[in-house]
This record gives C-alpha cells, sequence and structure tokens, in this order.
C-alpha cells in the first residue's frame, strides 16, 4: 500500500512571537542549521517517501511564502490550500478527503511542520514502525517520545503495554498539558509518552473516524470537494465549508474519543518548538548557563536564553532564568517559566493595536 506525508504548515506560532509573526510563522525561521524548519522537515521525511509523495497543507495567506520556500524541495503542485485557519481536525479531514480522491487509497501520516528532531535515523525507524503498525491494526497511530522532565507546555500519551507488542502499543489516554505536579507524576511511570503529533493512518481508517466522531466535518468537506474540484487550491464550495465547521483540534475530536489508537514510541530526541524555552534545545551555552544566539554581552547573568537578531546587541545585569528575544522591531523580557503565556501577551497586543508587530 502506497504511504504519503502531509506536512502540517499553515500554524501561526504566537507562543514563538517575537520571532514568529501572522506574515512569517516560525517554521519558516531558521532556528537550528542553514534551513527554515518546514525545509529541514521535508528533507526529514523524504527519508521515508518520496518528495512526489509529500505534501504541505498551508492557508492561502502562507501560499506564497511556502511555495517560494519548498521550491527546490519538493513539487510546488503538492501543496494543499486551506481558505482559513480552523484547526487540525479540518485541515486532516480536508487533506484526507482530498487525498483519497486523488490516490484512492494508501496510508496517510500528518507531520507538524515545527518538530525539532536531532536524531533522523531512529525518527525514519519510528515512521516506518507506524506505517506498519497502521497497516496491520487498521487503527490510528501516534509516535510517543520518553519524556526527559515534567513538561506542562505538551500533551502526554499514557499507554497500556499490556496491549499491543515490541513495536506499539494500546493507547489509554490522552492528557493535554498538564500542571507541573501532574507532569512530575506523568514522567515518573515508562508507560507515560509525550505526543509528537505525529498521527498515521490508513485513509479509510481516517475516513471511518471522520463519518463517526466528525459528521459534519465530513459531510461539509466532501460535498464541497466532489461539487467543485480544482487540484488542491481553494474554491468558493471549500470556502463556504471551512465557515460552517467547527474550530477543533483533531486530538480532541477524535484521538481522545477512539478506542482504535495504539502508540509507537519513537526513540529520538524531539521537542515541538513550541515557545521560546524551546531555543534551549537548540543553542550552545556559555560558562554560566546561557544559551545564546546573536550578539550579547552580560554581568552576573545565568540560565536566560538570549535570541538576538538584526546585529542588534543585547546586554544584561544580574538577572537570571529568563527569556530575551529581540528583532528588528520587538523585544520581549519574561521568566523562563512563564513562556507558554506568551499567546496572552500576543492577545494585548491586539487588544492595544500593535496589529503590525504581530
Amino acid at each position: 500500500m502506497n504511504r504519503y506525508i502531509v506536512i502540517m504548515a499553515g500554524g501561526v506560532g504566537s507562543r514563538f512571537w517575537p520571532l514568529s509573526r501572522e506574515k512569517k510563522p516560525k517554521q519558516f525561521i531558521r532556528v537550528d542549521g542553514d534551513q527554515c524548519m518546514l525545509v529541514q522537515t521535508i528533507e526529514r521525511v523524504c527519508n521515508v517517501v518520496s518528495s512526489e509523495n509529500c505534501f504541505i497543507v498551508t492557508n492561502k495567506d502562507l501560499l506564497r511564502i511556502t511555495q517560494d520556500t519548498i521550491k527546490d524541495f519538493m513539487p510546488i503542485e503538492n501543496i494543499i490550500e486551506e481558505p482559513s485557519r480552523k484547526n487540525t481536525a479540518a485541515c486532516i479531514a480536508y487533506s484526507t478527503l482530498l487525498l483519497k480522491n486523488k490516490f484512492g487509497s494508501g496510508i496517510l501520516s500528518f507531520i507538524p511542520a515545527d518538530g525539532y528532531i536531532e536524531d533522523n535515523v531512529n525518527y525514519v525507524k519510528a515512521l516506518e514502525k507506524a506505517y506498519l503498525a497502521a497497516k496491520s491494526t487498521k487503527n490510528l497511530i501516534t509516535i510517543g517520545i520518553r519524556p526527559t522532565y515534567p513538561a506542562t507546555g505538551y500533551g502526554y500519551i499514557q499507554c497500556d503495554r499490556s496491549k499491543g507488542n515490541e513495536s506499539y502499543f494500546k493507547v489509554k489516554k490522552f492528557v493535554e498539558k498538564p500542571d507541573l505536579e501532574t507532569a512530575k507524576k506523568l514522567c515518573s511511570s515508562n508507560d507515560n509518552l509525550w505526543n509528537s503529533g505525529i498521527v498515521v493512518g490508513d485513509m479509510d481508517t481516517l475516513i471511518n473516524h471522520f463519518k463517526q466522531l466528525l459528521p459534519n466535518h465530513y459531510n461539509l468537506l466532501s460535498e464541497a470537494i466532489n461539487q467543485d474540484m480544482q487540484g488542491f487550491s481553494c474554491t468558493n464550495a471549500i470556502e463556504k465549508a471551512y465557515q460552517e465547521v467547527e474550530n477543533i483540534s483533531f486530538d480532541v475530536s477524535v484521538l481522545e474519543k477512539t478506542s482504535q489508537i495504539y502508540t509507537v514510541r519513537g526513540e529520538f530526541d524531539w521537542d515541538d518548538m513550541g515557545s521560546m524555552e524551546a531555543l534551549s534545545k537548540t543553542l550552545k551555552t556559555d560558562l554560566k548557563g546561557n544559551f545564546i544566539k546573536g550578539n550579547y554581552c552580560g554581568v552576573d547573568t545565568s540560565g536566560c536564553v538570549i535570541y538576538s537578531e538584526e546585529n542588534i546587541l543585547v546586554t544584561s545585569i544580574g538577572i537570571d532564568n529568563m527569556v530575551i528575544a529581540c528583532t528588528k522591531d520587538a523585544i520581549v523580557v519574561c521568566p523562563r517559566d512563564r513562556v507558554q503565556e506568551m499567546k496572552e501577551l500576543v492577545n494585548e497586543l491586539k487588544n492595544k493595536g500593535y496589529d503590525n508587530f504581530i
């Protein structure tokens, strides 16, 4: 059975502000290495499928920047264009129905564009296991990562190791972004994994889940595709359907409700680059434990994440465990343990009329 990969690249990345902006979200930023996160993801997954079987789903506002970014790495005709952001349930349902219409059958893997992966070899092995598990079980498959610390910004997968085999385990429960005490308890057991956001499933298995758990998504989107199919471009029918579908995540609407789901344990270092704190995974440290990129000079400063663009010099005296991010037009300073609140700051910027900075 043919394998396909869909990279989800339509998010804004508000918690990664000020580096991530609406017109150039974090997946288009070069955080580590010579390529942006989207291109790094393309190069990584093309070790599993050919570039012709790799697709990207994004919204129409990001179509041009996506085309310009990927043109040397995969066919630009493989971009699936959403009319607006309606969360991952609509994104996955729409992409699945389009590819089912085009290919008839196959196994799909949906992969976030902004994952930070250090070990490509074991990443490929985990995806291979997930494809095989999806084919043999006809269930949905996730990829989980062994927690290395009690993260409160990630979702967790609770596994039942008595059900499954050496390659995959039955999922008992999803726990979404727990508080610190709950995260510590989850990390103390080998039965709990971080949710990487990767989902693998046979096209028919996915569609059956939409019919059962998201009937409105299925009916509206399939009708719109049948009514006005124009490749992967937006049509008036699709725009209308997107206006009517609920804004809800695939995790909440499907994964947390289905019993037909297993997880493969990925033996690779992973981070979802969900906030500025994630830069501590990609940057080298100085003698005081500061993670630094760009021009910086400090006194009595330790444990900070410091990121500077445009050759702007950042300086500090007497601070610890802070995030300082500086771009050509915005600066943010906050404690490292409060970076998950960045979306609230972005909302406040909108309320105060600073739309040009978002």
